[in-house]
């Protein structure tokens, strides 16, 4: 967000393991009573994973950093995803959630020397970090996303980082300075968006890449959810919860746009990615936005509900609808059109029309093991994995300029919100003991651009 407001590889993944439990998504996963019955799934017997690359059958030490749903998700994705992984060190700054970790060992794929590589409290990145890992997994809260990112990279370490990986303009370009030198460095960095390793939709983009659909004109895209994620609980029992006001915002960070970066960027920055992709990875000229708060929750202060229209240099257009209000219908899909024929996606099936008839179809789910082995199939082999550069940093981007242009009301352009100095909040030294008072929602036609 930038602004102060007056008054938030193809089809290789399934193809190697026929285990359907390896391929849990990772939100069946949380759900899961307990660890013991994901220790069965991950144990070594289970299935063939990814072969190592040149020999190379290096056990590699995975450290993770936040350990909710995404963080427990990644962990299991990556031991499924290849057979010489270990989790070796974890952090949290929840005891809740790391207590989950200790003494269970998934079957030998964690180990933690007796408790004694696992950290709690807000220094605990960089205690991974300094456990001698290989791997780090980054996914706290998003707004410690680029403090994170920098300190492993600054050590040396290959970093698989969930979205989103900046909230405002200032954190953006310290995650792409530092995606340079990590790549500069031989470090390979891959960004949660799913979407993007998903096997169905990297054929479909294989194909409209090679011309199948001719010259991409314009995109149509929705990303709707029925209910906000983690909705907060109600504010009258912050007092009674002894929590301070920090450690409430944290417990429900997915509520507040200094933390989240509103459902823009929490939640909807998969429809803008898969936007993004179809429209060449290229970063829009203008964007032209509307959006509201029509259910909201009280003490915090992220929309609900977002319309966008990007502009590009060579005048094409496409067109963006975000949505996270109960008891609405819930869709994510895509048009593609083309010059020469049609494209249309989803989570479960893509498909290409010509001349009114489907020519092509697949159907497939959600890549969150595939991304995982590509990453360490780059790694094992010497080879250079980066995503952000060119990719996701044009994704985050054109999210952060749709939500300012929604929150102004103002047309807002590449180089405007590129020019953008907002840090929504200080990250350095913060705590649970550190003040937090949310900004006010904002309102369109008076919050300001900054």
């Amino acid at each position: 967000m930038t602004m102060n407001q007056n008054n938030k590889n193809n089809s290789k993944a399934n193809s190697k393991t026929n285990d359907s439990s390896l391929n849990l998504e990772r939100r069946q996963f949380v759900k899961q009573a307990s660890l013991g019955a994901a220790a069965v799934a991950l144990s070594p017997l289970a299935a063939p994973y990814v072969q190592a690359q040149n020999g190379n059958n290096k056990v590699l030490k995975v450290g993770v950093v936040g350990l909710g749903g995404r963080g427990g998700g990644a962990l299991k994705n990556i031991l499924a995803a290849d057979p010489n992984t270990k989790i070796w060190a974890v952090a949290d700054i929840f005891e809740n959630r790391i207590k989950r970790y200790e003494g269970n060992t998934m079957g030998g794929r964690i180990d933690t020397d007796g408790k004694k590589r696992i950290f709690l409290g807000f220094d605990g990145y960089q205690k991974v970090i300094d456990s001698g890992v290989d791997i780090i997994i980054l996914a706290t809260p998003p707004v410690f996303r680029p403090q994170h990112f920098a300190a492993a990279v600054a050590a040396g370490k290959h970093v698989f980082m969930e979205k989103p990986f900046a909230n405002d303009i200032p954190g953006l370009k310290s995650v792409v300075d530092n995606a340079k030198k990590a790549k500069a460095n031989g470090l390979s960095v891959m960004t949660g968006l799913v979407w993007r390793y998903s096997p169905h939709l990297m054929e479909l983009h294989k194909r409209i890449q090679g011309g199948e659909i001719g010259e991409v004109l314009s995109v149509s895209s929705t990303y709707c959810g029925g209910q906000r994620p983690n909705r907060m609980a109600d504010i009258k029992f912050k007092a009674k919860s002894g929590m301070s006001d920090m450690q409430w915002a944290l417990r429900y960070w997915q509520n507040y746009l200094e933390l989240s970066g509103d459902c823009m960027m929490e939640f909807m920055i998969h429809g803008l990615d898969k936007m993004s992709w179809a429209m060449g990875d290229q970063m829009p000229e203008k964007c032209m936005g509307m959006g509201a708060n029509i259910k909201p929750v009280e003490g915090a202060n992220n929309w609900d509900q977002f319309a966008l229209n990007y502009e590009y240099a060579d005048g094409r257009r496409a067109d963006f609808m975000g949505r996270q209000v109960p008891g609405t219908y819930a869709s994510s899909h895509d048009a593609i059109t083309g010059s020469k024929g049609f494209a249309s996606l989803n989570k479960g099936g893509a498909s290409i029309t010509k001349d009114g008839k489907v020519v092509w179809h697949s159907k497939g789910r959600l890549g969150y093991q595939n991304e995982h082995e590509i990453l360490l199939e780059h790694i094992r082999s010497g080879k250079v994995f980066n995503d952000v550069l060119g990719k996701m940093e044009h994704s985050h981007a054109l999210a952060i300029m749709g939500r300012t242009a929604s929150y102004t009301g103002q047309l807002m352009t590449k180089d405007k919100i590129m020019s953008s100095t907002d840090e929504l909040i200080k990250v350095e030294g913060l705590n649970f003991d550190t003040p937090f008072a949310p900004r006010p929602a904002a309102e369109v036609g008076v919050t300001k651009f900054s």
